[in-house]
């Protein structure tokens, strides 16, 4: 593999979660630290700032202070849909923000309901993605996702044991999306490049590697099993013997489902990949 497919692989990858748990960083040090990473040799694989809708002031407030271009900002909507409306009428009074997503969850309403209500943002040409429980998403959900042009957003963990997603349930809506060519971004709990057990939590994390490869597989495929196996696989050696062998069809395949995951830590993802040698600082 060469170093322009590996750079295809990796490119806007990490969305910029540093407000988020378990980070949690004060908006001040968020800011600064998305600010350096994007002067530094991966400012390539970084993806826009992750920010709460109600803290978009804040945010604007403080890019202003650090005097910056405008930021490019991926909006999570806790209120759901009906909060929407009004996350939008923020960001559009903030002068040094620049909308690249919308990220909305269903909440406890009717897929169908809430499909058909961000449908007309669509039109605005931001990407939105729609928060579904993996357990919940259905060939149906998909389907209407991708006649609405949404795209699906997963949730994989947390920082408690009952929220971590299991590679059954996980596997299955990647082998839907990859039937219908439907982006999704996954969301918590991906802190490591390799599925594994946390030495200390205890906590099982996917790793965003294992993802990567179960894009491909499912697609290629479209066993839910196979899929299962790939992101359960906890050999390192393995799965960076799988990610070397990826062709460029391969890769753009994968980045055509598989689009970000959002991490309150850039530098450790970075940090795994140069010491895998897939990536290296220039």
């Amino acid at each position: 593999m060469t170093r322009a497919v590996l750079a295809a692989l990796f490119e806007g990858l990490f969305d910029d979660a540093a407000l988020f748990p378990p980070e949690s960083l004060r908006m001040p040090d968020a800011v600064r630290g998305h600010a350096g990473h994007r002067l530094s040799w991966y400012a390539d694989m970084v993806g826009p700032f992750v920010c709460n809708a109600p803290r978009l002031r804040p945010l604007d407030h403080q890019a202003a202070q650090c005097a910056l271009a405008p930021i490019d900002v991926a909006v999570v909507v806790p209120g759901g849909i009906d909060a929407v409306a009004q996350a939008l009428d923020i960001i559009a009074t903030c002068e040094r923000l620049k909308l690249a997503a919308l990220e909305v969850p269903v909440g406890y309403r009717r897929i169908p309901d809430v499909l058909r209500a961000l449908a007309p943002l669509t039109r605005r040409q931001v990407p939105v993605f729609v928060e579904i429980p993996a357990a919940r998403v259905t060939e149906d959900a998909v389907h209407e996702l991708n006649a609405l042009g949404l795209r699906l957003k997963l949730r994989t963990g947390s920082t408690t044991v009952d929220a971590f997603c299991p590679e059954s349930v996980l596997a299955a809506p990647i082998v839907l999306c990859a039937a219908e060519r439907l982006a999704f971004k996954c969301t918590a709990g991906l802190h490591h490049a390799v599925r594994h057990r946390h030495f200390s939590t205890l906590l099982e994390h996917h790793g965003f590697l294992n993802i990567a490869l179960a894009a491909r597989v499912a697609a290629s495929t479209g066993s839910v099993a196979t899929t299962a196996a790939v992101l359960a696989e906890r050999d390192s050696q393995e799965v960076l013997r799988r990610v070397v062998e990826l062709s460029s069809a391969d890769v753009t395949a994968i980045r055509a489902l598989f689009g970000s995951f959002g991490t309150c830590s850039i530098v450790d993802p970075i940090a795994e990949l140069t010491a895998m040698g897939l990536v290296h600082a220039s």
